[in-house]
């Protein structure tokens, strides 16, 4: 049995962000969660206190180099036309020297939750924009491998 390497640690720079198929260059990091909502469910005759999984949520968090103003556009839309704005996300990890493979995670339904629509400092030498959102879907079309050769 191949036992787990260093070198198979993926560099996180090695990663790419996609929204609707463009590519996202000024991306610093990315990460999203799907949490299991339950439900309590009390069962006679038993102390534990059961769970039943009801539904799914995701959130997740993109950190950007502020170099456009696309997000606060996005943001703005819905305040002058009341269309909210619905974008697809794909997060990809490709590490050629890990030897795990590539990784390609897409995020159906997104949907900003804010954005700072201004932003000054005088001590930073890159300005960033954190923007929380929501997403309603999830797929892995490619998948980094599970053993270790």
């Amino acid at each position: 049995m191949a036992k787990f390497r260093a070198d198979n640690t993926i560099n996180g720079r090695e990663a790419r962000l996609f929204i609707d198929s463009d590519e996202i260059g000024y991306a610093k990091s990315f990460e999203a969660t799907i949490e299991k909502n339950k439900v309590d469910v009390a069962i006679l005759g038993n102390r534990w206190l059961g769970k039943k999984t009801t539904s799914l949520s995701g959130t997740g968090t993109l950190t950007l180099y502020k170099v456009t103003t696309k997000f606060s556009k996005m943001l703005l839309e819905y305040a002058t036309t009341g269309k909210d704005v619905y974008f697809t996300l794909q997060g990809v990890l490709d590490d050629p020297g890990s030897g795990r493979g590539t990784e390609r995670i897409t995020l159906l339904n997104c949907n900003i939750d804010s954005v700072k629509i201004g932003q000054f400092n005088v001590e930073a030498e890159a300005l960033e924009e954190e923007i929380p959102f929501t997403f309603e879907g999830a797929e892995i079309p490619e998948a980094l491998k599970d053993g270790f050769e």
